[in-house]
């Protein structure tokens, strides 16, 4: 039997099975009590917080023949058919996938047939922000004046990007975050159902990182569940999610308290090493010193803050969350992350600075800037060959591309995170989380992003990428990366020669494959990271 993924397996089928979102369903649940259905919802909220599968819930128990107080019967044909995709009546349309003006314009033409076996006809637009202008006016003209048995549920994370007239004309509902402790009661469910091991700092864990989202959470589980083969622990969530223990925590603290800076960026290269995430252990030294901060306040009882002062506690903590700031711009963030060491020393011990210190502190400031003018050397060289890599595959993309393929690659990518079991492969979901994908051919894919990091980020990860998506294809395919700017100023080039009918001849980039693959062998890993030993 083919598996199903957690996130799937456990949607809820009835608002009884909604997990913290309490006041909607509640609210739902009257409107359908009281036959106060109006003709267009609009739900907001951040991703994984229950907007479809509420939409989906909604839109099954408005057409349920024999309701309860609310709550669909899931025993008549109705819920029988929604239950297994197959109600004609109830229409789901991706906006990411299906955003221009010919498909809100087919909505229009069929509105006014009336529904076939249901008492409504209704359209779930998923993604609705994703809609072009032209889309937005085709579809206010129909919520203007819909047929009574038509009903619109439009859901996005992005509210800001759709119009205020087509928003004036739905009953909006917010979605907030789902609380941790809802998130944590629902994985627990779910281990008991499947049987997974794990202990509670493991759950507590997984729904702090889950930002609020249960389907992400559950998507967390899913692939710890996979790596760790139904006995997952601690320290396997630690190694997925790029955080560190609690004691490697206070390792980092107790050095910096003891001027021990040393054996502290001993302890960051070993993370290093690792594939942990900076911006994470940012959070979680700022977390531990908050922690320790109201231990002193309320209790009179942290040793840390008795020996450290409050106040420099307090600068600490503002330090740390401006460099996670700085972090979330930069592409290599363990820079900033051995400048705030030293500048976290600097507050613990102001102008009493040792000669030993201030030595060991030039000695990293030096490798820092040592490090940056081979990155950059090394960047300028690889970014021109990249480019034209790229260039290439988007000439023999936009030759053959597709709306078809399209489709097909959208829906894939943006359901990737949950088909997923390498922990190896989970940066790459995240690079692919932040961006868009703008065409596709039968053996290529364009996918473009605004953040200029990010896009190098995709050059460093090229054959990762194209392996990657080549098995959820299911067929050998070639990336190419874009800057959005860069897309729109290709995309009206290729354009107008399609329209002129001119030949896009297909190019080889063999060749310029091989130049990037030199320049790698040529450079190992080894004689770089010699460069950068302190007092190399």
């Amino acid at each position: 039997m083919e598996y199903q993924a957690l996130y799937r397996k456990y949607r809820p089928k009835t608002f009884d099975d909604v997990y913290g979102q309490k006041i909607i369903v509640e609210t739902l649940k009257n409107v359908i009590k009281k036959n106060k259905l109006t003709h267009a919802y609009l739900f907001i909220g951040p991703r994984g917080t229950g907007k479809t599968s509420i939409a989906k819930i909604f839109a099954k128990t408005i057409n349920c023949i024999n309701p309860k107080n609310g709550i669909s019967c899931e025993k008549c044909e109705i819920c029988k058919n929604n239950n297994l995709n197959e109600n004609i009546d109830i229409i789901e349309m991706d906006a990411a996938s299906n955003n221009g003006v010919d498909e809100i314009r087919e909505i229009k033409n069929h509105v006014t047939l009336l529904p076939t076996i249901s008492k409504y006809k209704i359209y779930i637009i998923d993604e609705v922000h994703m809609l072009t202008t032209g889309a937005f006016n085709a579809l206010l003209k129909t919520l203007e004046e819909p047929p009574k048995h038509v009903i619109f549920i439009l859901a996005t994370t992005e509210p800001h990007k759709i119009p205020l007239t087509i928003i004036s004309r739905c009953q909006s509902f917010e979605f907030k975050p789902i609380p941790k402790n809802i998130i944590k009661k629902r994985l627990k469910y779910i281990c008991e159902k499947e049987k997974i091991k794990i202990d509670e700092k493991s759950l507590d864990l997984i729904a702090i990182d889950s930002n609020g989202g249960m389907r992400d959470a559950i998507g967390l589980l899913d692939q710890l569940n996979a790596y760790s083969s139904s006995n997952i622990k601690f320290e396997d969530v630690l190694l997925l999610n790029g955080r560190i223990s609690n004691e490697d925590i206070k390792n980092i603290i107790l050095n910096i308290k003891n001027n021990n800076l040393k054996d502290t960026f001993d302890i960051i290269e070993k993370l290093e090493y690792e594939g942990k995430n900076f911006i994470y252990i940012c959070e979680d030294i700022m977390k531990f010193l908050r922690d320790e901060l109201i231990l002193y306040q309320t209790e009179h009882n942290s040793k840390l803050v008795d020996e450290i002062g409050n106040n420099k506690i307090m600068d600490m903590i503002l330090l740390i969350n401006k460099t996670i700031i700085d972090m979330k711009n930069s592409k290599d963030k363990k820079i900033f992350f051995d400048i705030l060491i030293m500048k976290m020393n600097q507050i613990i011990y102001q102008n009493q600075t040792n000669v030993r210190n201030k030595k060991e502190i030039g000695l990293v400031e030096n490798k820092i800037q040592k490090k940056e003018e081979i990155n950059n050397m090394k960047n300028n060289v690889d970014i021109k060959l990249y480019e034209e890599l790229m260039n290439i595959r988007l000439n023999n993309i936009l030759a053959v591309a597709n709306k078809q393929n399209l489709i097909e690659f959208r829906q894939k990518i943006k359901n990737i995170e949950n088909e997923i079991t390498n922990l190896d492969q989970l940066k790459i979901v995240n690079i692919l989380s932040e961006c868009e994908v703008r065409a596709g051919s039968i053996d290529g894919v364009i996918i473009t992003t605004d953040i200029n990091n990010l896009l190098i980020d995709m050059y460093k990860e090229y054959n990762i990428i194209d392996e990657l998506i080549s098995d959820l294809i299911g067929r050998k395919v070639k990336v190419c990366f874009l800057l959005n700017s860069i897309w729109e100023e290709k995309r009206l080039i290729y354009v107008n020669k399609i329209k002129n009918k001119e030949k896009i001849d297909l190019i080889n980039e063999e060749s310029i494959v091989k130049k990037i693959n030199e320049l790698y062998n040529k450079e190992s890993k080894n004689e770089f990271e010699d460069l950068l030993e302190i007092g190399g």
